[in-house]
C-alpha cells in the first residue's frame, strides 16, 4: 500500500493509484482533528443516516456494486475514527498501514466513493456548523 511518512509515498501494489484518497484522508485528519472536541464517529453516522446528498450517494453506491460495499464503508470508518484520534497524521498512516484487509479487497471505484464521502460528511458538518452560527 502506498502510505504517506514523511511527504513521501511507500509502494504497495494495493495502493498504488489510491493517493488521492490519501490525500482526503489528510485534509480529513487536519479538519477533524482540529476539531477533537466533538464526537466525529457520531456526527459521521448522523450524517450518514440523515443527509439525503450522503445517503442517495451511498445507495447508489451499494445498488451498482458487486461487492459488500455496506461493510467496505463501515470497515473505513471504523478505522478512520480510530487512526484519526493519532497526534498527527503521519501516526494516523501507520495505523493505516495496519489495514490491509480493507486496501486488498477494496476497489479503486471503492476507494474513490470512500473519499466522496468522507469531503461530503465534512461540508455536511460545516454547513451545520455555520447553521448554528447564524
Amino acid at each position: 500500500m502506498n502510505v504517506v511518512e514523511n511527504d513521501r509515498i511507500t509502494q504497495h501494489p494495493s495502493f498504488s493509484t489510491n493517493k488521492y484518497l490519501m490525500d482526503i484522508m489528510k485534509q480529513s485528519f487536519e479538519f477533524w482533528h482540529n476539531d477533537s472536541l466533538i464526537n466525529y464517529p457520531l456526527v459521521w453516522k448522523k450524517a450518514l443516516e440523515s443527509d439525503s446528498k450522503i445517503m442517495k450517494k451511498v445507495r447508489m453506491w451499494e445498488k451498482h456494486s458487486t461487492q459488500k460495499t455496506g461493510i467496505i464503508m463501515e470497515e473505513f470508518f471504523e478505522m478512520w475514527a480510530y487512526a484519526i484520534r493519532k497526534s498527527n497524521f503521519e501516526m494516523a498512516t501507520r495505523s493505516i498501514q495496519e489495514w490491509e484487509r480493507f486496501w486488498r479487497n477494496a476497489t479503486d471505484e471503492q476507494f474513490r466513493v470512500c473519499s466522496e464521502v468522507l469531503q461530503m460528511i465534512e461540508k455536511y458538518w460545516r454547513e451545520i456548523q455555520n447553521k448554528n452560527i447564524e
